[in-house]
């Protein structure tokens, strides 16, 4: 993984998510977390447009869930397309 695509892909993320020092996203990924964090974080943006009384995706959790999908493309990629 190069480290100028994931800053690239750090830049959507979230204002409130951004720190002066070490973000959380670099511990979860340093730590070997970041593909379990990501995939949560997928489903728990997935769930909250599954409810059939809703007629209306909410288009920011899509574009949450494809930035998650991203991450574990880039953090993982080469991986993935070894399988």
């Amino acid at each position: 993984m190069g480290s100028e695509e994931w800053n690239k892909l750090k830049e959507r993320g979230a204002k409130h998510h951004k720190t002066s020092g070490v973000e959380p996203i670099d511990l979860f990924k340093d730590g070997e977390m970041l593909r379990d964090f990501a995939l949560a974080n997928i489903m728990k943006y997935a769930f909250r447009n599954r409810r059939q009384a809703r007629r209306q995706v909410k288009i920011s959790d899509i574009h949450k869930i494809k930035h998650y999908a991203d991450m574990v493309l880039i953090a993982y990629g080469e991986e993935l397309n070894e399988r």
